[in-house]
């Protein structure tokens, strides 16, 4: 069972100004100077230097009871140096277990860090072969409400945005996609932005179930009428704005295909 604890990234420019630290197995722990320590280290090293060429990567390292699953995920318009910059950071924080808060999970076996910019879990346990998800981080980002009158039609955007958006990204090669879609309420016109993500491993119909599956909860968890949410795993993630257009469509990596435009809005 994961535990979970609030630590600020202060260098972070995200709007929800934190991440989300997660261990779990307060009995699975390794020894400062353990095999499973070193193995852990080398896969942090081939997961990060792999990420940043591609985003995403998945690995093993170790044998018996000293190996470890690791997997990683940068943003899709973060640059390459950005992504690696960012997990050589979260991989101390975790493994060196120091000041920034991630004491709590000191040499636990099971952990996972996630913030906006990227995700990271590693474990003793195969969450590999499954694809699990888990542990998931529900970020309510703008927990400000639609008027009443427009909730139903702003909801039904919402489903219809991050099914598209689940469609979108398990069809690219990168598995990422970004998208818009202008909504109208009685009070402005403003539009919807919404990115979807999977490690790049996953074959399309796995990427897709993993983003339905966080599609289906990111209302019920986050809740209704709500202008901002997210909800981030080890193996994907989905969020969706109003009003903020929180991700870049210039950056290293960005290609032709990534954007979905819903175009008809919903009144």
């Amino acid at each position: 069972m994961f535990v979970g604890l609030v630590v600020l990234l202060l260098s972070s420019p995200a709007p929800s100004a934190g991440d989300q630290l997660f261990c779990a197995g307060a009995n699975s722990k390794y020894s400062p100077n353990s095999t499973y320590r070193t193995s852990l280290r080398f896969l942090a090293d081939e997961l990060t230097a792999r990420a940043m060429k591609s985003h995403s990567a998945t690995g093993t390292a170790g044998t018996g009871s000293d190996k470890v699953y690791g997997a990683v995920l940068c943003r899709g318009d973060s640059t390459g140096a950005d992504c690696s910059r960012r997990l050589r950071e979260a991989f101390g924080r975790t493994i060196n277990a120091d000041s920034t808060g991630a004491a709590a999970c000191a040499l636990h076996k099971d952990v996972a860090l996630y913030s906006e910019l990227y995700q990271l879990r590693f474990s003793d346990e195969d969450f590999l072969s499954a694809f699990s998800n888990a542990p998931l981080w529900v970020d309510g980002t703008n927990l400000n409400l639609v008027p009443a009158a427009d909730a139903g039609q702003f909801d039904e955007l919402v489903a219809k945005l991050t099914r598209s958006l689940a469609e979108a990204a398990a069809a690219q090669p990168d598995s990422y996609a970004t998208a818009d879609a202008p909504w109208s309420s009685r009070e402005s016109e403003r539009t919807v932005y919404g990115l979807a993500q999977c490690t790049q491993d996953m074959p399309p119909e796995r990427c897709r179930a993993c983003l339905d599956g966080i599609g289906a909860e990111i209302q019920r968890r986050i809740g209704s009428s709500k202008m901002g949410g997210a909800i981030h795993g080890a193996r994907c993630t989905l969020r969706y704005e109003t009003g903020t257009q929180f991700f870049t469509e210039t950056a290293t990596g960005q290609r032709k295909g990534h954007a979905v435009r819903l175009r008809a809005a919903i009144r």
